[in-house]
């Protein structure tokens, strides 16, 4: 596929992002404070494993938090209900493309509601503008939410350069963690899987127990049977002896470390 996705990012919705800070320093990993998102009111830290990162999202203006509709910011509107109502969870995860256009006019003739292409931007903490293009997907997946999408400047050579000048991509403590694979807990695993094989352009593979793979590059999306249709797990290879077989959980969602 010419757009060359990959999964860029894994959303996570807290209520204090500097406490979540503390706990994933207390396992050696690192995370630092990425900014605000002026036009949403909300606040976010960053922790890499190369390209691939976490984002913790939480509320800092909560009067712009809760002012802004669904529509055209589906995954950051979910961040900011979800902490209204107390609640911390994996989020959905964000899909790199190198052609957005060409992502976007995809799935758009494919029948997945997607809205408009828009310059995202937000202030780190020197107040320096961080600038992207991105468009979220309307609606969800018989209640899962979608993926959202973006495209960053220049390739991801000159990006993960910049990464390592800024102090961004670190070694951390804990190992050379990459997240390896996601796991989603739905009431329909092949309908679901059919969507994001879709969004994808990867094959479904069945596994046992009634579950699913979607291959996105060199990661794994796997879907299981069960109620909370929702993102529960998200996991980790490359864990140094002091981590290897832990669990932190956030709210909802856990992070396993293999």
């Amino acid at each position: 596929m010419s757009e060359n996705l990959a999964w860029d990012h894994t959303m996570i919705n807290v209520l204090d992002i500097d406490s979540q800070i503390r706990r994933f320093a207390e396992l050696g990993i690192d995370f630092v404070r990425g900014g605000s998102h002026k036009v949403w009111g909300t606040q976010n830290a960053l922790g890499y494993f190369g390209l691939n990162y976490i984002e913790l999202i939480s509320v800092g203006d909560r009067q712009t938090a809760w002012s802004f509709p669904r529509k055209n910011a589906s995954a950051v509107y979910d961040a900011t209900h979800d902490y209204q109502e107390g609640v911390e969870r994996i989020n959905t995860i964000a899909i790199r493309t190198h052609d957005i256009e060409s992502t976007h006019q995809r799935l758009k003739k494919a029948g997945i509601p997607v809205g408009d292409v828009v310059d995202g931007r937000r202030l780190d903490e020197s107040g320096h503008e961080i600038r992207w293009s991105i468009f979220f997907v309307n609606d969800t997946i018989n209640g899962l939410p979608y993926p959202f999408f973006l495209e960053w400047p220049g390739t991801d050579q000159t990006r993960e350069e910049q990464l390592v000048k800024q102090g961004l991509i670190v070694d951390h403590p804990a190992g050379n963690l990459r997240v390896k694979r996601v796991i989603f807990e739905v009431p329909d695993v092949l309908a679901t899987a059919e969507v994001w094989s879709l969004i994808t352009g990867s094959d479904v593979e069945s596994i046992e127990h009634d579950g699913a793979i979607v291959h996105l590059c060199d990661r794994e999306l796997i879907f299981r049977t069960g109620p909370a249709n929702h993102i529960t797990t998200l996991e980790f290879t490359g864990a140094g002896d002091g981590l290897a077989g832990k669990s932190l959980g956030i709210g909802e969602s856990s992070l396993n470390f293999l």
